[in-house]
């Protein structure tokens, strides 16, 4: 069968402006042009890309004809191996996943992990106080949620380095953490034999940690199996700190380029909350997700085919000039702000309460204590194009 598909000299498969920091004007010509884009790709059968906000809407909308069940990632399986989780499984087995760790992450339940969250900033604020320069990735934007996912979890402190490491190995291409051909799948190896001994150990002595409740819970009527806890495991380490840790450092940067925004929210702290989803929206930690074409559809004059694979690319619907004033400027009193920097619809992101709570805490820490982070050089980003992800940022810290 032949099908027909357009051609662009837009490569989305090429990490070069996501290291950079021009991927933005990249999806913005496909938004406007070319809304529905057909990429190759070197080792597969290529992808579609939809980059305007209602189009993703209408997809994320629509479980059925758009799966989750064959990967979320571009590359098929590739971060997931052959593990399927909660976040590439399909109704109805998706929301009775869901429905065992919903209930733990929700606002009134993540009040309980306040106490928590504020001792981990207050420690590491404190460990950069007195320094005139830091490294903030390792120092502070890691450290966060690595420390709040470990005991959320039920990982011990000292053992909390382990899961930022495997999600640096399974997450991306970057050379830094690819030593080998093969070492996705040994990072995957190392965190299910991590979690393997965590979960016999919860099992027998059981914890108020979401370890110890996926280890007891049940779908009808049956215990989780050991590769549905492994899927959760999975998933749980890679979504529980990318977006925190890359939405602080995107901030900074964000902060730096519209400095006027950082002194309103000083001069008022009250607008933290908006200045929270106008940064999730101007930064988008997570960049794309993708689905699987569960049938022909006929869409904007073009057949996506069966088994088709649907990239929905929410950094280019935040940015969309119908739906967002002015989007290239970040606005904190932004109001309303449906962006799309939790994803939407079933598949929404189920840490969203707890990564809010975590970057809430620690600004308000930072605007309460006078700190203001300033980037002294260009970040040095993940050689990825699914995270909006930073590996290393220089900040100056000044104190007032």
């Amino acid at each position: 069968m032949t099908i027909t598909k357009p051609d662009s000299d837009i490569d989305l498969m090429d990490l070069a402006p996501f290291i950079d920091g021009t991927e933005n004007d990249l999806l913005a010509r496909l938004r406007a042009a070319e809304p529905l884009h057909w990429n190759t790709e070197p080792e597969g059968p290529g992808f579609w890309s939809l980059t305007r906000y209602s189009d993703i809407i209408e997809v994320v909308n629509d479980p059925l004809t758009f799966i989750n069940g064959e990967g979320t990632q571009i590359l098929s399986r590739k971060v997931e191996g052959g593990t399927s989780t909660v976040h590439n499984t399909d109704p109805p087995r998706h929301g009775k996943l869901r429905k065992l760790v919903t209930p733990h992450l929700r606002a009134v339940k993540i009040s309980e992990w306040h106490d928590v969250i504020a001792e981990a900033v207050d420690d590491i604020l404190d460990s950069v106080a007195e320094q005139n320069e830091i490294e903030l990735v390792s120092t502070v934007s890691a450290l966060l949620p690595i420390r709040v996912l470990g005991q959320v979890l039920g990982v011990p402190l000292e053992d909390c380095g382990l899961l930022l490491d495997w999600t640096n190995r399974v997450v991306s291409d970057d050379p830094e953490f690819m030593k080998g051909p093969d070492e996705k799948e040994r990072a995957r190896e190392e965190l299910f034999g991590y979690f393997r001994e965590l979960t016999a150990k919860r099992r027998a002595e059981p914890r108020n940690d979401i370890i110890s409740k996926l280890v007891a819970a049940e779908i009808d009527g049956e215990p989780l199996s050991w590769e549905d806890l492994a899927a959760y495991y999975f998933v749980l380490v890679g979504a529980g700190n990318e977006t925190t840790r890359n939405l602080i450092t995107g901030a900074v940067l964000a902060f730096d380029q519209f400095p006027d925004q950082w002194d309103a929210l000083v001069a008022d702290h009250s607008l933290l909350r908006p200045a929270i989803e106008e940064l999730l929206r101007f930064v988008t930690p997570i960049r794309a997700m993708r689905r699987t074409a569960a049938r022909d559809v006929e869409w904007q004059g073009t057949t996506i085919r069966e088994g088709d694979k649907v990239v929905l690319w929410f950094q280019a619907a935040n940015r969309d000039p119908e739906i967002f004033e002015d989007p290239d400027a970040l606005r904190i009193g932004r109001s309303p702000n449906d962006h799309l920097g939790f994803g939407w619809g079933i598949h929404a992101c189920m840490g969203s309460h707890l990564a809010r709570a975590e970057v809430t805490t620690f600004f308000q820490k930072v605007l309460e204590r006078g700190i203001r982070f300033r980037p002294l050089e260009e970040p040095d980003r993940l050689h990825t194009n699914q995270f909006h992800a930073f590996k290393r940022l220089r900040v100056a810290v000044e104190t007032s």
